[in-house]
């Protein structure tokens, strides 16, 4: 964590929204309502979107798609450039928890709006986000430490903690590269179709395991902590009603919940938060 006196005070006085539409829109008019002078920028599509014309001013990014737009490094460093913009807020989505990102910003001396690259990178990797959740003492369901090397690694687990398993994509999320064995026998091919998809998706297929809780449910904490080491949570929500691993409905706060589940979920949140360096909002 970092000390207070290496915390040197930054004023922002323009800043530009790596982002588009609705996410833009709250960005665009908190800046306003904290007097910050804001930058929208465009990928031809949205040339006309309201985020466009709510802006102090707007850069065109070119493209037609995101990944020709939106998720392009140099195109949004040079709009800030530009514009004078002196930090970058990424919004959520596209690029917000892209660590290479966020060290490119703070690289070209502008203020990154999130949460420091290490925890972004720290976080974004399961693994390891689980081995930080250990050093923190939160309950996990059990799992391997470390990337399997091969399905007879799964099996293995299996037998020891029996099934159901869920194979998982280390740089995963949103359930892509996730499979669930409910025999040993069907474990083979779900590595290899977890593997495959993972591949696929985010680049890279190291897959981990871990016990399958059937009929769980799905409750997040949302955590504000700033670089002196406070960390508030904010609140809890239920996400789980879903299909094929993608949430269709989120309920805040979450129902349901026992005081003593609700204090261990913010208690375990806030303890993750500190042992991971991390400020900023987050989930």
């Amino acid at each position: 964590m970092t000390s207070s006196a290496e915390i040197s005070k930054t004023t922002i006085k323009k800043v530009l929204i790596a982002n588009r539409g609705e996410i833009a829109v709250r960005v665009i008019r908190a800046a306003k309502d904290a007097g910050i002078a804001s930058v929208a920028v465009y990928a031809e599509p949205d040339a006309d979107a309201l985020f466009v014309q709510l802006a102090d001013e707007a850069f065109a990014l070119g493209g037609q798609t995101s990944a020709e737009s939106y998720l392009v490094f140099e195109k949004l460093l040079d709009a800030a450039a530009k514009s004078g913009a002196d930090a970058i807020h990424p919004g959520y989505g596209f690029l917000s928890e892209n660590a290479e990102f966020a060290q490119a910003v703070i690289d070209a001396g502008l203020t990154w709006i999130g949460p420091p690259p290490s925890a972004i990178r720290d976080l974004g990797d399961k693994v390891t986000a689980r081995h930080i959740a250990e050093r923190a003492s939160a309950p996990m369901a059990a799992g391997t430490k470390d990337p399997v090397s091969g399905a007879h690694e799964v099996v293995e687990f299996a037998k020891k903690y029996g099934v159901p398993v869920a194979i998982k994509a280390a740089f995963g999320g949103g359930g892509r590269g996730m499979k669930v064995a409910h025999t040993v026998e069907e474990i083979p091919e779900l590595f290899e179709s977890a593997t495959r998809e993972a591949v696929a998706a985010f680049g890279r297929g190291e897959c981990f395991v871990e016990q399958y809780l059937d009929k769980a449910r799905h409750v997040e904490a949302q955590v504000i902590a700033d670089q002196h080491g406070n960390v508030v949570v904010a609140g809890t929500r239920d996400c789980s009603l879903q299909r094929r691993f993608q949430k269709l409905v989120e309920e805040a706060p979450a129902p349901f919940l026992t005081e003593e589940q609700r204090r261990r979920i913010h208690s375990s949140a806030k303890d993750i938060c500190r042992e991971a360096g991390y400020y900023g909002a987050g989930t």
